[in-house]
């Protein structure tokens, strides 16, 4: 009988064990790398969100500054004229910025009236918090930015934003020598600054401000210097004159012409070049801005038509509202400069008919 054997123990590898250890390892690592990708995309999206807010405080400050001077004017019993004063404007947009933890990098002015009034104003502004990738020329999106805010500051580039702010005027009249804006007497600064809508808007004036523009330059006449006037005619010559100063060289109103309507004291011609002569680049400029405001407030002010640069637009015939070059419609020619309304504006404005 040969010696006995020791059965051998058969011997086994177990590697599942090995292998969720690290399957493990491995989803808390990917865990913690989305978890640092949501704090840092996060906190690039709040960092946006602060100097969007810093960017918009600042914009409605800086039209804050013409909605005081307006009201101011208005309250006094004088058609508001906004100017833009850039050194108000940019202390209460640095003001404002810097209470939202941004500074104030840009801010620039301008309108739809030929750079008059400067009553919209765009300002940019830098966060005061670190965005490492951030590139200067925008080319990394915000969610993209990567900073934990323990960067040094010489070697990070802020992220910027915009906002553009409006402050828009209502259509006011005169009634018993009072402002009337908004279907209501103004008596108050804080009255009139309750009818005077500030805001945020998507896009700049058509216009840069331009605090050297040039009216006209005539004499600012009263309406009994033009002749029996129409008190309709009247009210509309002193709200022209309280919107636009002298934009015209001179002007003529009643006179003994019983088949138009400088017969009936509703009618009055604001020269815009000497007579018989061409407007100015400059005078044309002024004329059609005014045309375009006169045309848009029509209804509220009674005004019966225009004749200008050989073209009529007339509101008692149904002529639709609307910018002067889309709604006028041609006249024959009458041989002269004056007779075709070249050198000035005719402008009605009473009951009745346009004569």
């Amino acid at each position: 009988m040969g010696p006995r054997r020791t059965p051998r123990l058969l011997s086994f590898r177990r590697d599942e064990g090995q292998a969720s250890i690290l399957l493990l390892f491995g989803l808390t690592l990917a865990l913690l790398a989305l978890t640092l990708l949501f704090v840092r995309v996060g906190a690039a999206g709040d960092q946006r969100s602060r100097v969007q807010t810093a960017a918009d405080a600042a914009a409605l400050a800086a039209v804050s500054a013409l909605q005081d001077q307006a009201a101011a004017s208005l309250a006094v019993g004088d058609f508001p004229m906004p100017m833009y004063d850039e050194e108000v404007a940019r202390a209460r947009a640095e003001e404002y910025a810097k209470a939202n933890g941004a500074v104030l990098t840009d801010i620039r002015a301008s309108d739809n009236v030929m750079g008059r009034n400067g009553n919209i104003v765009r300002v940019e502004v830098r966060g005061a918090v670190c965005q490492k990738e951030l590139e200067e020329d925008g080319s990394r999106h915000w969610g993209d930015v990567v900073c934990d805010g323990s960067e040094e500051e010489t070697a990070t580039v802020v992220g910027t934003a915009s906002a553009i702010a409006i402050a828009e005027f209502p259509e006011c009249g005169r009634s018993g020598g009072m402002i009337t804006c908004a279907g209501g007497d103004i008596s108050s600064v804080e009255q009139a600054r309750r009818v005077i809508d500030v805001h945020l808007i998507d896009q700049e004036g058509r216009f840069i401000f331009d605090p050297d523009v040039v009216f006209g330059g005539g004499a600012i006449v009263d309406c009994s210097s033009l002749g029996q006037l129409h008190p309709t005619m009247c009210r509309v010559h002193e709200i022209l004159q309280e919107q636009f100063g002298g934009f015209y060289l001179e002007a003529g109103g009643y006179r003994n012409e019983p088949t138009s309507d400088h017969g009936y004291g509703m009618a009055v011609d604001y020269m815009m070049a000497p007579l018989g002569g061409v407007p100015s680049d400059e005078m044309h400029a002024n004329a059609i801005t005014v045309i375009n405001w006169v045309i848009e407030n029509s209804h509220q002010l009674g005004v019966k038509g225009i004749i200008y640069e050989q073209h009529i637009w007339n509101a008692t015939a149904g002529n639709p509202v609307g910018p002067w070059q889309s709604v006028r419609r041609s006249m024959g020619d009458r041989g002269s400069n004056t007779q075709n309304h070249i050198d000035h504006i005719h402008l009605a404005a009473g009951p009745g008919p346009m004569r």
